[in-house]
């Protein structure tokens, strides 16, 4: 149950609640790439791959060519033999694994980049130099994750699908505490509600900054009420929600408002420290 505050923006406390209790919708967005088994990561990045991965064709259907004259890397592919059962029928069998050159990385294709956008009144900018984090290179095989943060730094994946959204819930996490030593450990242990702050944030500031074309909210609503896991949130990440969304807001504004913080309570501040 989400309780108003008179501290928060009436609307952000509307907005929260369709968030968890409006039905959203599982879309593409995080099951474009092919996970691969922990053996064939430890193998692609001994090739010197850090980055999204895939096959020529699996490229393609994201828009992407792959240069001339790259060398697929090699992955662990099952064969499989066809046996006879007792009862005379076949069944395949596991008979073993052989090295398939099939796999490119990110920058062995050409493709657009990632589209650039910012709303009218709000700068990208403004708001990573005020909150004091960096943006840095996205280094990881796995192409699904849109993005990821530790400490005072964040990525994003090169084919995200929403960036701009994307980078709000990475912004959400470090300024919610999570990407702190101490953080992380709580974020192992309570992973789901962690990542509730985070697109609540994201979901919320989308919506304040009119950029309602820039992500997909029925598939942000089903990420929330997925990791929730349909357990009510504490009002202590209410709380944080609404702060962390404020600090965000104002660090990016043009012109920084006179007005004192939507969420200017004390104790809701002092959460998300």
């Amino acid at each position: 149950m989400v309780t108003e505050r008179l501290t928060t923006p009436p609307h952000w406390t509307e907005l929260l609640k369709t968030a968890l209790e409006l039905p959203g919708q599982a879309g593409s967005t995080y099951n474009r790439f092919r996970r691969f088994s922990l053996g064939n990561q430890a193998l692609l990045m001994m090739q010197g791959l850090m980055e999204p991965v895939n096959t020529y064709k699996g490229w393609l259907a994201l828009n992407r060519q792959v240069k001339r004259g790259s060398k697929a890397k090699v992955i662990y592919v099952p064969m499989f033999r066809k046996e006879l059962k007792d009862d005379g029928e076949k069944e395949q069998r596991l008979s073993g694994f052989k090295l398939v050159p099939s796999i490119f990385g990110f920058s062995e294709t050409e493709g657009d980049d990632l589209p650039e956008y910012e709303p009218p009144t709000w700068s990208k900018e403004r708001a990573i130099s005020t909150l004091k984090v960096t943006q840095v290179a996205y280094a990881t095989i796995e192409g699904n994750a849109q993005g990821y943060s530790v400490g005072r730094q964040f990525a994003i994946n090169p084919v995200a699908v929403y960036p701009f959204k994307t980078m709000l819930h990475e912004l959400g996490h470090i300024v919610s505490g999570h990407t702190t030593a101490d953080g992380l450990d709580e974020y192992r242990t309570h992973r789901g509600i962690k990542e509730f702050e985070a697109e609540a944030s994201a979901y919320l500031l989308m919506n304040e900054l009119d950029s309602l074309d820039e992500f997909n909210a029925p598939e942000s609503r089903d990420y929330i009420q997925t990791w929730l896991r349909g357990e009510d949130p504490h009002e202590s990440s209410i709380k944080r929600v609404f702060s962390t969304v404020d600090k965000i807001y104002r660090a990016g504004l043009d012109e920084p408002e006179d007005s004192e913080p939507a969420s200017s309570n004390p104790e809701v501040t002092a959460l998300a420290a």
